[in-house]
This record gives C-alpha cells, structure tokens and sequence, in this order.
C-alpha cells in the first residue's frame, strides 16, 4: 500500500507529460510564421524597389537586365519565406542603384531625411 502512495504521483507525473508531448504547439503555425517571414522580407525589399525605379532611367540595357533579374529573384525569396537571402539581395540592389545614379550625377538624400 505504501508503495502503490509513493508510485501514484509518479504515475500522475508521467501521464501529464505524455499529454503534453501528444499535443501539438498552439502557438506554432506554420502558415502565419511564413506570411510573417515574407511581410519581413517585403518590407526590406521595398526600398531597394524604388531607388532602382529612381535609377532605371540612368541604367544600361545591361544594368537593367541584372536590375530585372535581381529583383525576380529577390521576390521569390520573399515568396518561399527566405528573409536573409531576400535582405541579402535588396541591400545589393540599393548599392547599385546608388551607384547608377551617382554615376548620373543625381543629387541624394540628405542626411536628415535618412533618419
């Protein structure tokens, strides 16, 4: 009887982390981590979006290829959830069209608007 006392909350014990471990996550779903991702990875996107709109105009046949295939691929990123390749990719977007219109002689941001 005294063993059958002391096994009892044991038993308990296990049965309630076998409860646990049987249950999925609740707050783990997968389809709003990955709108969330790719929100994220638009987000970071946008901006290299409009300074190669700014530049487009200054740019290459060539530049503007690269600019096109860039961005197709920066937008699948996003699409399959891939935030660092997306950012990766955007950040090197910018640099470019920075570099067309510095190389157009277009006059850029003042600091002050950065912040």
């Amino acid at each position: 009887m005294d063993q059958t006392r002391r096994l009892l909350p044991i038993a308990a014990l296990a049965a309630g982390a076998a409860s646990l471990v049987a249950r999925p996550a609740a707050a783990c779903d997968a389809e709003a981590m990955e709108a969330h991702l790719t929100a994220v990875c638009d987000g970071a996107l946008e901006p290299a979006r409009q300074a190669l709109a700014a530049a487009m105009e200054h740019a290459t046949p060539e530049e503007r290829m690269a600019m096109q295939r860039a961005l197709t691929i920066a937008n699948s990123t996003c699409t399959t959830g891939d935030p660092v390749a997306g950012a990766r990719i955007a950040a090197n977007l910018a640099r470019l069209a920075g570099r067309i219109e510095g190389r157009a002689g277009v006059q850029s941001l003042t600091l002050d608007l950065l912040g």
